[in-house]
């Protein structure tokens, strides 16, 4: 049966202005026809409507292209590597893949985690038994010795519930990609360079792989048919994932200009996740976070807004993601707050950033059919009470969502019951709902001072 939304402004995702809406035809899960504009046709005799968002706005649902559904909100190492087996965080992983499909994000890309707990949310969700988001995902992040996932000392090593392979050898490298193949994984993770306290004499993070280590890795994934993404902060790691034929960039944020331009060049999409180094820098405090790290996030985020805004500037290709799964990033809360920031950070308008959350973002996922309302791609939708293109902070506000459609279908908006966390799962996550509201007064009341 057809189904018809009416009225409302239509921010489409393809980055064109925002139109007036006649109506939208949606059809066996997918789009069937748009009438937009001032000469839009008359809506079809005996057409159902099933929404009326006059005086709303229909735009497609965001896509967060840096979501880790295994590591269920976690506060430490030990949570995210050691605490809880693989039953566990699959069921868990589901429960809270429902709070991000409610939260208006209609597909994520789980960029690596532990065992293969992306894998089967993916599968459960795309089975029907749980409600949840499209997703694509990793696995384990392919490691060595200088790699962001090699946490523990060297006498403890890397345990198997941890979310980094120790890949030394050309060997190791080339059996764990195909290990992971065979095991369903949508696309590799390479953390391709260290944590961004080992500074290099000129600054940044790193660089974990040799280049010719990363190309083996890409070449091999690319022949067995799948995708390849890289954590890559330091601008040597960053140049040698270019060299290799990387798909896409995570973080990118201690790359030189130089870097930056071949970044552009390549036509490599890059995925900030400013928001988890932007909550550390202003609300770590909240999660436990000790002065010292939470003043090095505040300059790493100084550094990385000068370097990304450069690169935007220049060409590069800039998705939103969030690195949601920590304390600081709690499932279902900031997954909007990536486009705020490029917005008031990097200096985009409204409609850039918007762009950047929906169809650059389903470029992690599955860009044919997600990201933007054409006719034939998925009806994948949200209904907004207002305008993001005056404010696009309202989209983080969750009593602005009025309807989240998945394939055409309404979502359950009835909230998450809350779960009960073990005495291992210490998360103190940060509420974004009541930051916002917070935020949205202090700014009030500042604003009516002004007056």
């Amino acid at each position: 049966m057809k189904k018809y939304i009416v009225n409302g402004t239509l921010i489409d995702g393809t980055g064109r202005p925002a139109q007036k809406l006649a109506w939208m035809e949606m059809d066996g899960g997918r789009i069937s026809a748009i009438a937009a504009g001032e000469q839009a046709p008359p809506l079809p005799p005996g057409a159902s409507v099933t929404i009326d968002a006059a005086g709303k706005t229909v735009m497609p649902g965001l896509t967060d292209a840096h979501c880790h559904i295994s590591y269920g909100v976690a506060r430490g190492i030990e949570e995210q590597d050691l605490f809880g087996s693989p039953e566990y965080r699959a069921i868990r992983g589901v429960y809270h893949a429902r709070k991000v499909l409610q939260s208006g994000v209609t597909s994520f890309s789980d960029p690596g985690g532990s065992w293969y707990v992306g894998v089967a949310v993916r599968d459960a969700i795309k089975g029907g038994l749980f409600p949840g988001p499209r997703i694509s995902a990793a696995a384990r992040y392919l490691s060595n010795h200088a790699a962001l996932t090699d946490y523990f000392p060297s006498w403890v090593g890397s345990p198997r519930s941890g979310v980094g392979a120790m890949t030394e050898t050309a060997s190791q490298m080339l059996a764990e990609v195909r290990d992971q193949v065979k095991n369903g994984v949508d696309f590799i993770k390479i953390a391709a360079s260290g944590e961004s306290a080992t500074l290099t004499p000129g600054g940044g993070s790193v660089p974990a792989f040799r280049a010719d280590e990363l190309k083996l890795i890409v070449d091999e994934a690319h022949r067995l048919g799948r995708r390849v993404t890289a954590h890559a902060r330091a601008g040597q790691s960053v140049s040698d994932c270019i060299e290799a034929g990387i798909d896409w960039i995570q973080h990118a944020d201690f790359m030189d200009q130089a870097c930056a331009d071949r970044l552009a060049d390549a036509g490599i999409p890059c995925c900030p996740a400013l928001t988890f180094v932007a909550n550390v820098a202003e609300w770590g405090h909240i999660a436990g976070c000790s002065q010292g790290r939470i003043d090095r996030f505040r300059r790493d985020l100084d550094l990385a807004v000068k370097n990304l805004e450069y690169g935007w500037r220049n060409g590069v290709t800039m998705m939103c993601g969030t690195d949601s799964g920590f304390a600081v990033t709690p499932y279902g809360e900031w997954h909007a707050r990536e486009l705020e920031l490029f917005v008031s950070h990097l200096g985009m308008s409204p409609l850039q950033a918007i762009t950047c959350g929906t169809r650059n973002a389903a470029f992690t996922v599955d860009p044919e059919n997600l990201g933007t309302l054409e006719v034939g791609k998925f009806a994948d939708l949200l209904v907004i009470d207002g305008d993001p293109l005056q404010d696009i902070r309202i989209l983080q506000d969750s009593r602005r969502l009025c309807a989240v459609i998945l394939g055409g279908e309404m979502t359950d908006m009835t909230p998450t019951p809350e779960m009960h966390r073990w005495p291992w799962e210490r998360s103190l996550a940060i509420s974004e709902r009541e930051l916002y509201r917070e935020t949205v007064a202090s700014a009030s009341v500042t604003r009516a001072a002004a007056a």
